[in-house]
């Protein structure tokens, strides 16, 4: 595949992808998951200041090869597990030839699992392979986390990177700070020092623990001005002058800062310099053990990634001219320490026209409330232009593909739960009013819609925030005790529209009031007819829908959800964002509006094909109605003319169609609202 062409358009600063031979999927998924969590932010803590990469999975069922890597971003670092299954899958082997010749912005970190996979070494012209089997089992996670993460700080974020130069040459550089007389503090500091010149560690770290002193002399300096500083933070050290000017020096070099807290009885206070940063908290109870030390390790560099990712993805916002060219981008949320740096410095007084823009998610606004009093303009890149669109009714159509679809796409199945989340809360925050259908089951999407809704209206204080959750019959007649309890939970900020079976239906039903199991071709009716007039009724409601992944069988109404959804959308003239990149039955209707191809799923023969019962729904309704029954030739004939009427340009929405980064698809739709719906 050709290199990115260099553009005005959005272009992700980095992405990382995971191969692996679907031989070998026992031993690497639990790794990547382990990865994969770390690297991108947790569902379950959205609000976290997590870096949330771009990740991507090669790999491949049935004995199939993946997808090539998709050359989308800047840098793009790719990490190959190789065993013997690879060595010996000659398909494999040439599939791995070609990402060798993919462009110089396409770096590969080789991984062998097992002594066979240094067989590959000519493939990859005498390049170093991290080898997982020399690793020690106890820690084997913590270990190849780190390896990994390393090489993902070499190759994208440090400047002195060369392909040619291996170990300490390109190695994190850490400046321990502690004060120099407590046992804790001095004792950590050896100990992290010791392990990493004496083991393995010293391929990924080179640690600066400066003699015990009274001046902060020019040498320190130059070390912290390259250095993650680990603030090792006992009862002494935010009283001590000097740990106190190596944080403020950190501060002032734009340095990633970790603190590690060793407290042990009590402190007076906190230097403010040391706050706004990561913390790791350390039992002390003995010296500290080697699941210590590769805890402080793996932190340190996590923030170092998380902190210049963030400023590479201010900076590409800025040079896109999403945000203002005078803007100040910060690594981290703003405190006030960061006033000076606002400062003109022959007025001394702050720009008012300069913009303070920090990394996803918001902040809490008490947090800056006193920057907003001064006048500050603070802002993250999708709440800069915070358009009211108070009462506007947005609807959301999302739910996962199979499988297997998302392996070929090369997507985690947790990629659209953050979708859904990010959506929520940046709709949420300008005043929008959610609708989504579905039922309500434990980590289903319409679950983290309303927990999104929760977390911000505990934030901003905003008793306004709420969604409507639409709910066919008879899914709300299976509630369980927790169900029930969970509607209580969120009745200031959702509504629950439930509706009747369709009249057409009636007489298949024994009793309303009771849940109908669709075990039958009848009930199978009863249930798409339902789930049609929810659907209609739902999608009337909304000034604007968005869709995203769908499942293309295994559905249990007419036709698959998302796809009846858009087609409703359409026909009520609704403006309609179309998420391609996330998979599944809307990437396929994407593909169809651009190319005029029609994909398998979108035919009758193949639903029939791939949906057992599907025929025989499909004849019970041309007998009860046939105006009801899909006509898929139709259909795809009013796809490939659809009108989005979605405010987006036909480049844009190609480009909606296709990114497979949050970040752009959120600013497309955000763009596309403010033309079409926003007042």
């Amino acid at each position: 595949m050709e290199e990115i062409e260099m553009t005005n358009a959005f272009i992700a600063p980095l992405s990382v992808h995971f191969i692996w031979h679907p031989a070998n999927e026992t031993k690497v998924k639990p790794i990547f998951n382990h990865c994969y969590s770390l690297l991108s932010r947790d569902v379950n803590r959205p609000f976290s200041r997590s870096m949330n990469l771009p990740v991507f999975i090669r790999t491949s069922r049935n004995n199939t090869l993946p997808n090539p890597i998709q050359v989308l971003s800047h840098r793009t670092i790719a990490f190959i597990f190789l065993s013997l299954e690879v060595a010996a899958d000659d398909q494999w082997v040439k599939y791995i030839e070609a990402c060798v010749n993919l462009p110089d912005s396409v770096y590969l970190i080789p991984i062998a699992l097992d002594k066979y996979a240094l067989g590959l070494n000519d493939v990859f012209n005498g390049r170093n392979f991290i080898r997982s089997y020399d690793f020690d089992s106890q820690f084997f996670n913590d270990y190849i986390f780190i390896a990994i993460a390393h090489e993902i700080y070499r190759y994208a974020l440090n400047e002195s990177f060369s392909k040619m130069a291996l170990g300490v040459d390109t190695a994190l550089k850490l400046f321990l700070s502690h004060s120099k007389n407590e046992m804790h503090g001095v004792g950590l500091a050896y100990e992290l020092k010791s392990f990493i010149d004496h083991s393995l560690m010293r391929n990924f770290f080179d640690a600066s623990d400066i003699a015990p002193g009274f001046r902060f002399s020019e040498e320190i300096e130059a070390h912290i001005r390259g250095s993650t500083v680990i603030a090792i933070h006992t009862d002494s050290y935010s009283s001590r002058y000097w740990c106190q000017r190596e944080i403020m020096c950190a501060k002032e070099n734009d340095r990633p800062i970790i603190a590690v807290d060793c407290l042990e009885e009590f402190e007076d206070r906190r230097f403010p310099f040391a706050t706004n940063i990561p913390g790791v908290h350390m039992h002390l109870d003995g010296s500290p053990t080697k699941q210590d030390l590769l805890r402080i390790l793996s932190a340190a560099l996590l923030e170092t990634i998380r902190f210049f990712y963030s400023k590479m993805l201010l900076t590409e916002y800025k040079r896109v001219g999403w945000i203002q060219r005078e803007s100040m981008l910060l690594a981290r949320p703003p405190e006030l320490s960061d006033i000076s740096r606002l400062l003109d410095q022959e007025t001394k007084s702050i720009h008012k026209d300069k913009m303070i823009i920090y990394p996803e998610p918001p902040v809490y606004m008490d947090e800056i409330t006193i920057l907003k009093q001064l006048d500050i303009k603070i802002e993250t890149p999708l709440t800069i232009d915070l358009s009211s669109i108070s009462g506007i009714n947005i609807g959301i159509s999302i739910s996962d593909p199979s499988e297997e679809e998302l392996v070929h796409i090369g997507q985690a199945g947790q990629k659209l739960v953050q979708l859904s989340q990010d959506l929520a809360r940046h709709l949420l925050k300008r005043g929008a009013v959610l609708h989504y259908g579905g039922d309500l089951r434990e980590n289903g999407f319409t679950e983290f819609l309303f927990h999104e809704a929760l977390a911000l209206q505990a934030r901003t204080l905003d008793q306004n925030i709420h969604l409507v959750n639409h709910i066919a019959w008879p899914l709300y007649l299976s509630d369980t005790d927790k169900v029930k309890h969970w509607k209580a939970d969120i009745r200031t900020v959702a509504k629950m529209n439930e509706y009747q079976p369709h009249p057409y239906t009636r007489k298949f039903i024994p009793n309303v009031n009771q849940f109908l199991v669709p075990s039958n071709v009848e009930n199978q009716y009863v249930w798409s007819r339902s789930l049609s007039e929810m659907r209609r009724k739902m999608i009337q409601l909304c000034d604007a829908r968005i869709s995203a992944g769908g499942r293309q069988f295994g559905y249990k109404g007419i036709m698959p959800g998302v796809l009846e959804e858009i087609m409703i959308a359409l026909e009520l003239e609704r403006p309609l964002f179309l998420l391609g990149g996330f998979g599944g039955i809307t990437a396929n209707i994407c593909n169809l509006i651009e190319s005029g191809v029609v994909p398998d799923d979108l035919t009758e023969s193949w639903q029939i094909e791939n949906n057992a019962g599907y025929e025989e729904l499909l004849n019970k309704t041309e007998e009860m109605d046939s105006d009801y029954r899909p006509d898929y030739k139709l259909l795809v004939e009013k796809l490939c003319n659809a009108n989005l009427r979605n405010g987006l340009s036909d480049e844009e929405n190609i480009k909606l169609f296709h990114t497979p980064f949050i970040e752009e698809a959120l600013y497309l739709i955000f763009k596309g609202l403010k033309s079409c719906v926003m007042k």
